[in-house]
């Protein structure tokens, strides 16, 4: 017997999938897979060595539940890193460490009244404008609620238009994230305060998943930095070390919030949950307070933005449009091709396959809103893959060679 609804596999999961058929018929890291894995990097040295001394310290404390103590103080220093906004000295602002963010989306609608009849809100969905981690829409499907992509265009350069949103029907939440996967778009202050000032409006919760926060550029602001001076809004706003510090496995995360929003999430938290690993609080407090933070936040940023200064050029040479700049130096975006050695292409998964098959190149597909009855069409790319090595370029570029792109 099945009590689940028949819903769609995860991008990202079906993509690794793929990778690893094919890697399995032919040899292990025959792809060249420049979209699908995480960061290549290890964690920072002296952040390594911190958890490592705190591990084999003999304190039972920290092998036992930590029961959702939350340190205020590693949570401040990481805000600020993030933010530049010191927490206390906003008396209505709240933090809390979380871990395993993705899986901790389910809370977002379970605190926004999932299935529940009588709600404060005749609001009746939920809003996300990214497909990369569609984890609203699966959470959504599983608690039998409705969701909704934002419509986002190309020739709005990826703004949160609010003349976009469908005007018949309010989402009790919108899910942002800025900068985007797949889009590495970044967001201006009058950009937030619309978006803000419609969240209010109309009563929505806004939530945006600053997971690229270290390897933004150019003029990005946060969410917290314009939210905080918005007592009306409920918000959250999550930042992660998974790219900050090259430390994806270890899924610390820390979200800052303010409103009702807070006593709601964390409610719903601590009653089903009792992580924190108690040693992720103290080796991080005290990798914060080093000098060698900063240094390393930087480094790992600016690797990044290498890798891309190499990529791009490589792949505009073999004729890929650029959907948008790459504000964000992790991802590449582009608009998916008509024509590969002159065979008519379908969709962004029809090329990705022939792609594989024809020079092992993998990368990850994307179909998003609709112009003129049609939904526009693009790939995406990640600087996973380390360009700084003069023998990935000679591969790529090789493998590039063989084919014929046309659009």
């Amino acid at each position: 017997m099945k009590y689940l609804p028949d819903g769609w596999e995860n991008l990202f999961q079906k993509m690794k999938k793929l990778v690893r058929e094919y890697e399995a018929k032919n040899w292990a890291w025959s792809s060249l897979n420049i979209a699908v894995w995480e960061p290549d990097t290890n964690p920072p040295e002296l952040l390594r060595k911190f958890v490592a001394e705190e591990v084999l310290r003999d304190d039972n404390a920290n092998h036992t539940y930590w029961d959702n103590r939350s340190p205020e103080w590693l949570n401040k220093k990481f805000v600020e890193l993030n933010t530049w906004i010191n927490v206390e000295e906003y008396s209505h602002l709240s933090t809390l460490l979380i871990p395993w963010e993705k899986s901790m989306y389910w809370l977002l609608p379970i605190a926004c009244w999932a299935n529940r009849n009588t709600v404060p809100v005749p609001n009746t969905w939920y809003m996300k404008n990214a497909l990369a981690y569609d984890l609203i829409s699966t959470w959504s499907e599983y608690l039998w609620e409705e969701s909704f992509v934002w419509p986002i265009y190309s020739h709005e350069e990826f703004r949160l238009k609010i003349e976009n949103i469908p005007a018949w029907k309010l989402p009790r939440m919108i899910l942002t994230v800025k900068p985007w996967n797949p889009c590495p778009v970044w967001a201006s202050r009058e950009e937030w305060i619309e978006v803000i000032n419609y969240c209010i409006k109309n009563k929505i919760r806004l939530v945006n998943d600053w997971a690229y926060t270290s390897v933004v550029h150019k003029n990005h602001i946060s969410l917290t930095e314009v939210a905080k001076d918005f007592g009306e809004l409920e918000w959250i706003e999550m930042f992660s070390i998974s790219k900050a510090f090259s430390a994806c496995g270890w899924r610390v995360w820390v979200i800052i919030w303010t409103s009702d929003f807070v006593s709601e999430l964390t409610k719903i938290k601590w009653n089903t949950d009792s992580w924190v690993f108690g040693p992720a609080w103290v080796w991080l407090n005290r990798y914060l307070d080093t000098p060698d933070c900063k240094i390393d936040n930087k480094r790992i940023k600016q690797m990044y933005k290498q890798r891309m200064d190499i990529l791009i050029p490589i792949f505009e040479s073999a004729w890929l449009k650029l959907a948008c700049p790459a504000d964000a130096w992790f991802f590449m975006l582009f608009y998916c091709p008509n024509f590969l050695n002159w065979e008519k292409i379908e969709s962004p998964e029809d090329f990705n396959n022939k792609m594989i098959n024809t020079i092992w190149l993998v990368w990850v597909p994307f179909t998003w809103s609709e112009i003129d009855w049609e939904k526009e069409k693009f790939i995406r790319y990640s600087a996973c893959y380390d360009s700084l090595k003069q023998e990935n370029v000679e591969r790529l570029k090789k493998a590039l060679s063989k084919v014929k792109i046309n659009y």
